[in-house]
């Protein structure tokens, strides 16, 4: 049973190594990375405070803490990867709608151009046929 918390809160407070890294490098925006410290601290209390283990094995009814502290580290990543999947699932919407804006600005750039064009055209001396004083 120590050995399972020892490794739990070793890799917590990797994790929160790794997510303050990220965030100081700028390989993470502070806010995406407030999700993963907060459930890496969680565990880390969990692991070393036994009142916390048996509080939650009260609430679930489990007595083994390993399982306790496994099961609680499971939920958490479960919730992370729904909150990660949502975040992404917007992305993904803003990404296509901030496609389809770009492709109406090129199709409008490309119809002002053309106008332009066919009024320059328009404007010039001898109109379409060509130069009226080189014969």
């Amino acid at each position: 049973m120590e050995r399972i918390r020892i490794v739990a809160a070793v890799a917590s407070l990797l994790l929160v190594g790794q997510s303050v890294r990220s965030v100081r490098r700028e390989h993470i925006r502070v806010e995406y990375s407030m999700a993963w410290l907060g459930a890496a601290l969680l565990l880390l209390v969990l692991c070393l405070s036994d009142a916390a283990v048996a509080a939650v094995g009260r609430l679930l009814g489990v007595r083994d803490a390993a399982l306790v502290i496994l099961t609680l580290a499971g939920v958490l990543l479960l919730f992370l990867f729904l909150r990660y999947s949502i975040v992404v699932s917007s992305l993904k919407d803003h990404n296509i709608q901030l496609a389809q804006k770009v492709g109406m600005l090129e199709w409008e750039i490309e119809r002002l151009n053309k106008q332009a064009e066919s009024k320059q055209d328009a404007e010039k001396p001898g109109g379409a046929g060509g130069s009226a004083a080189g014969a």
